[in-house]
């Protein structure tokens, strides 16, 4: 289910990274020169405009997550990544990070041209924060990763785009990191350097660094990371598994953005709305479920209401008249759909639940509704439990309802 709630209210003592309300405006030019502006005023035109890159941002990232950062171009991912860093500022919000921070944000950033490559790996190394004992400690290894023994001498502005990163990313991965920001720039390299490069960042996420990529590379993302953030337009529209986060941005999303694909009760969920017995929520371009909400007896009413086979029920009518926003319990919707059902019998084989006592006011009711395998309840033998005094959600709604359809089809 996807996080939406602020960062300030996530944070705890593993947060490795908390964005809150975040927000970011360019300004944008149209035009080049003093001469440019003066004709465009002179002629009426609009000289600048703003854009906005980021808009109410929040979420946390735990240390030793691994997240993709996900939209389309101008959906302010790498906006976003480079405020992570410190590269930009937010014009709102905060933006708190705990741990060194290396970023692989652009190309040869933090690299001079006049340099050798020797020497911006110590001009890098400790913009990175390196010490020098750190640096001359692992200067070989971040040269034999690199693969550019031959020109570690040679000046950086004769280098290939490739070998910019492959100096590049050997230095970060060299560092003392606890949070890594990797943006697009893995597929500059070549396919073996690639993989070389995400064997390597997948050691420094199974030790436990935080990881935080952008990349237009949905397979590579789906197997790298293990939670998605999709951004639109400035703004999350998703945050949770990262194989669903990747659905949304290939135009295959669940119906549903609260409720994936691999949702357990995605098929009875569906058919709640598809029937009318539950309405979904519009929310922007979205549509949301909203499956842990809990369900008030004025909401039930009518959900029974709009099941034409179920039809209505007069006792929880009453009640959601006189007290409607009253939160249904497991034992009160297993009594309404007992006597739905023309509140028939149980055997003596019956299921019987520790939690329930035996002159509970909806025991048959309880027992009636294990039986048709309604609500199964917990465990086995003696230890069984139904937890009769638990919120009933809108989810549970919906399965109890598609159970109680099939269950009732033939009467």
């Amino acid at each position: 289910m996807p996080r939406t709630s602020e960062a300030s209210a996530r944070v705890t003592a593993r947060t490795a990274i908390a964005v809150s309300d975040v927000r970011k405006t360019f300004l944008l030019r149209h035009t080049h020169s003093l001469k440019e502006s003066l004709v465009a005023k002179v002629r009426g035109r609009t000289i600048s405009s703003t854009f906005d890159a980021l808009s109410g941002v929040d979420f946390a990232i735990d240390a030793g997550e691994s997240v993709a950062l996900l939209g389309f171009n101008g959906s302010g991912k790498s906006t976003l990544l480079k405020l992570i860093s410190g590269v930009l500022r937010p014009d709102d919000g905060t933006i708190r990070t705990r741990g060194r921070i290396a970023g692989l944000i652009e190309v040869g950033a933090g690299f001079h041209p006049d340099l050798s490559g020797r020497e911006n790996i110590y001009l890098n190394a400790a913009i990175l924060g390196m010490t020098r004992e750190e640096i001359d400690a692992r200067f070989d290894d971040i040269v034999a990763f690199s693969e550019i023994e031959k020109f570690i001498d040679t000046e950086v502005k004769h280098y290939s785009s490739g070998m910019f990163l492959r100096l590049a990313f050997s230095v970060a991965i060299h560092t003392e990191v606890d949070i890594l920001l990797v943006d697009e720039i893995l597929s500059v390299g070549d396919e073996p350097f690639q993989k070389k490069c995400l064997a390597r960042i997948r050691e420094l996420h199974a030790a436990g660094k935080t990881l935080v990529v952008v990349s237009h590379d949905l397979d590579m993302v789906s197997r790298l990371c293990d939670r998605g953030i999709l951004l639109r337009e400035g703004k999350v529209v998703f945050d949770g598994d990262a194989e669903e986060a990747v659905e949304q941005m290939r135009g295959n999303a669940p119906r549903f953005v609260d409720v994936g694909r691999t949702h357990p009760f995605a098929e009875q969920i569906a058919w709640a709305v598809d029937s009318g017995v539950l309405p979904d929520v519009e929310v922007g371009a979205n549509r949301e479920f909203r499956p842990q909400v809990p369900v008030d007896r004025a909401t039930l009413a009518e959900a029974v209401e709009r099941f034409d086979v179920v039809g209505t029920d007069e006792r929880l009518a009453t009640a959601a008249e006189s007290d409607p926003s009253v939160v249904v319990d497991r034992a009160e919707i297993a009594a309404v759909l007992h006597r739905l059902a023309g509140e028939p019998s149980v055997g003596a084989k019956a299921p019987t639940f520790a939690d329930v006592a035996d002159d509970h006011p909806h025991l048959t009711a309880i027992r009636w509704l294990a039986t048709t395998g309604i609500a199964v309840g917990w465990g086995e033998g003696r230890t069984r439990e139904f937890r009769p005094d638990a919120p009933v959600t809108r989810e549970s709604v919906a399965v109890f309802l598609h159970r109680y359809a099939d269950v009732t089809a033939d009467r």
